[in-house]
């Protein structure tokens, strides 16, 4: 594990190894730093360079769980993004950005729940050593969610298949209603995150999958989740017409009333990309 003290909010950055005997560099948003280094054969320790403010500093990195290779086709972030840096990374900067909204310095410890999960964090989880006493990944992709629970080699995590409908990524599913039940049990999470879930979601999903989380959250637990927010009273848009959910559009009104239904508050609303960060508008909430 690489563990990095900064003179920033951040009080830690953690970063895995590839299998390479190239020297390597992994490129962060502006806001954190950049690595060179040698790893040596097979997977493990190797030495690694660290720049920050132009002072370089040397630290040990192990990469815990090296097998894990996600296929392409199990992933489903936008191309760009694909392009900005390996997943692990990106995955590791936007949980970095979650703690920070949450107002802590990592995750050690919590539980969280990712609806929608992706493989992404996943990578950055275990690439990443990154800290934290457990994470439930909820998905749509059967495929992908079995490839993770067959692949992903760390007691901490676990993965769930739920059927849901959605006209972009699963148009022959079961409805999402309030009474949905998750695969999880009762089991409340003091961090519930959901990236890239609203944004292809009609209002009255949205509003069902508002309820069916606030019902596994901690009383002094969070909702982070990442939504397009547009200006004025419209309430609710599709971007393009002939693709319902390729990318769905609220007003804040809206979006604050679904989640007022449901018994959620608002605390904070931050606009798309901060700090160059692959993210849309992001909402931070805790419950009503």
């Amino acid at each position: 594990m690489l563990q990095v003290r900064q003179a920033t909010k951040r009080s830690r950055a953690l970063s895995g190894v590839r299998n390479s005997m190239k020297a390597w560099r992994l490129r962060s948003p502006p806001a954190l730093f950049t690595m060179s280094g040698c790893i040596g054969p097979g997977h493990g320790l190797s030495m690694v360079e660290i720049e920050q403010n132009g002072a370089m500093t040397t630290a040990t990195a192990f990469d815990r769980n090296p097998q894990l290779v996600v296929p392409r086709r199990f992933k489903r972030n936008a191309p760009q993004v694909l392009a900005m840096a390996p997943s692990a990374d990106t995955g590791l900067w936007l949980l970095q950005y979650m703690a920070e909204r949450i107002g802590i310095p990592d995750l050690a410890g919590l539980d969280i729940l990712d609806f929608g999960c992706g493989s992404r964090f996943a990578e950055a989880i275990t690439t990443h050593d990154i800290p934290l006493r457990s994470y439930v990944g909820i998905d749509v992709y059967k495929e992908m969610i079995e490839f993770l629970t067959q692949n992903v080699n760390d007691d901490r995590l676990s993965f769930h298949h739920v059927n849901a409908r959605n006209p972009k990524y699963n148009k022959s599913g079961d409805p999402l209603m309030p009474e949905t039940i998750l695969p999880i049990g009762d089991k409340r999470f003091d961090v519930i995150c959901m990236f890239s879930v609203i944004t292809h979601q009609l209002p009255h999903d949205a509003q069902a999958i508002f309820a069916i989380l606030r019902r596994h959250v901690k009383e002094s637990g969070f909702l982070f989740f990442s939504a397009s927010l547009g200006e004025g009273d419209f309430g609710y848009r599709e971007h393009d017409a002939e693709k319902p959910t390729e990318l769905s559009v609220y007003s804040k009104d809206l979006l604050n009333e679904l989640l007022e239904r449901e018994k959620w508050r608002v605390v904070s609303i931050e606009p798309e990309s901060p700090r160059d960060l692959p993210i849309l508008d992001s909402i931070l909430c805790v419950p009503a």
